[in-house]
């Protein structure tokens, strides 16, 4: 392991209490020519840099990613970006993630949190368990390169005075290292990091408001409260509107499904082919359910076409969910109808089914960079075009069946291969009997197309290429600071 020590020696300074926000909107202003400056103090001087404290600046490497000299100019020029009252600043620069049993998909806040427990334990003295804290005066940088992750951590004195524990300045803090580190240049996007930290501008005062350039903002910007007022109201117009329309809609609707749903509720359970397991039937359980209840649901309301908009709005959630259970419905019975149709033999609906499939199942090659997966999916592809080939046969569904059970097993190997893919999320299953993006054999033995599996995967993917702050510590830990990816 690499691990340098070196001391800056600064005249200490400590910063003078910033003015009243009236005061520096005040001096705002007439910077922008608003009003006079005179009784602005150090108007139009240029800006008095902060004297040099004393830091201690500390450089973990324990991959050897910057070379010695790198490592020099990094320390030297830390010592004039150090903010009060920041007393150390350590950076730590962690390479091969496997090695440590780390991957992009943890909880960066805990690699780091874990790396500093093992190796740096002066940084956290009252451990990494639940309630403790990073050490006081404490400025911690964090690159993970092998797992694009980057924090920003603090003990609690720090973390309060430059306004990082979490929010827009942290936020901005890990941003601003990231150009840098894409670039390979791990010192520019620490010192970046740094600098952002310890800028005063991004800083909230006493009263919970931005100070400096900000400022003016607050002052020229003011009428877009009244952009906000008007974006309500039209919200709120929307709202009303939109539940007038599902409310004029919903008797037409649910009287017609209504009246045939003896005959849905027979044919589902008159479905006799593998595909029609014990979960597709509590699903078309729920459905019917959700359906029975909602002539009670809306009766409750009191709601008539001649209602006032304020009582639209109040009753606009209940009136969105009985359009939800009725728009279910008509799905679900299409879909049963399309199951039966395949039990009954008709030819058009099974080679349209085989077709869908087999689209799937070429989506889904292609998305796999694994040989061995690729000749399986392409195997079961040929399956899939003789079966549609001899479209009469007596078991036909008995093979379908057979050719979704070994593609939900397929797909467990293509899945591994979406790095970010978060198949735990709410949400997150097989498409439902009331469905619009139902396929037949849909959930039997847990099969999921290819087409929701990778739509799941672009999503996370956005998701973790986004710009959000993780602050939470598995551990319970409650170091102020969090983490971000790049």
């Amino acid at each position: 392991m690499t691990s340098r020590t070196a001391l800056t020696t600064r005249t200490t300074r400590v910063r003078p209490r910033r003015a009243r926000l009236l005061s520096r909107l005040l001096c705002a202003a007439a910077v922008a020519g608003l009003a006079g400056a005179a009784s602005c103090p150090g108007a139009g001087a240029a800006p008095d840099p902060a004297a040099p404290g004393n830091p201690d600046v500390r450089i973990d490497d324990p991959d050897d990613l910057l070379d010695p000299a790198t490592e020099q100019d990094l320390t030297a020029q830390t010592g004039s970006l150090v903010p009060d009252p920041a007393r150390q600043v350590d950076y730590i620069v962690l390479g091969d993630g496997a090695e440590n049993g780390w991957d992009s998909d943890d909880n960066f806040n805990d690699e780091a949190l874990d790396w500093v427990g093992a190796h740096r334990p002066d940084l956290v003295p009252d451990g990494t368990g639940q309630g403790a804290t990073w050490r006081a005066g404490s400025l911690i940088l964090v690159v993970g390169v092998a797992t694009h992750g980057n924090g920003v951590y603090c003990g609690d004195d720090v973390c309060d005075a430059l306004d990082l524990r979490k929010g827009g300045h942290l936020d901005q803090t890990l941003e601003d290292m990231k150009p840098g580190l894409r670039d390979g240049d791990y010192a520019r996007g620490l010192l970046d990091g740094l600098r952002t930290a310890g800028d005063p501008s991004k800083v909230k005062d006493d009263s919970g408001e931005f100070w400096g350039p900000v400022a003016i903002g607050a002052v020229v910007l003011a009428p877009s409260v009244g952009i906000g007022i008007w974006g309500r109201r039209r919200t709120r117009r929307s709202t009303v509107t939109t539940a007038r329309d599902k409310f004029t809609d919903l008797s037409d609707r649910y009287s017609a499904a209504a009246l045939r749903l003896d005959q849905i509720d027979i044919r589902a359970h008159s479905l006799t082919s593998p595909i029609a397991d014990a979960e597709l039937r509590r699903q078309w359980e729920d459905c019917r359910d959700a359906f029975l209840e909602v002539n009670e649901v809306v009766g409750r309301t009191g709601l008539t076409v001649s209602s006032t908009d304020r009582e639209f709005r109040a009753q606009a959630t209940t009136i969105g969910d009985a359009d939800e259970a009725v728009a279910h419905m008509h799905t679900a019975e299409a879909n049963i109808d399309r199951i039966f149709a395949m039990e009954q033999g008709d030819r058009d609906v099974r080679r349209s089914e085989l077709d869908t499939l087999a689209g799937d199942l070429v989506d889904a090659r292609t998305g796999t960079e694994n040989p061995a997966v690729k000749t399986q999916l392409q195997g079961l592809h040929d399956r899939c075009m003789q079966l549609r080939e001899t479209p009469d046969r007596a078991d036909f569904m008995a093979r379908f069946a057979t050719v979704i059970a070994e593609y939900s097993r397929i797909m467990e190997l293509v899945e591994r291969e979406m790095e970010h893919l978060r198949l735990d999320r709410d949400g997150r299953v097989p498409p439902q009997i009331w469905d619009e993006d139902y396929r037949v054999g849909s959930g039997y033995r847990g099969w999921t197309p290819y087409h929701t599996v990778s739509s799941w995967h672009a999503s996370d993917v956005a998701s973790y290429n986004s710009s959000s702050t993780n602050t939470s510590f598995s551990s319970g830990f409650s170091g102020g600071g969090g983490s971000s990816r790049w």
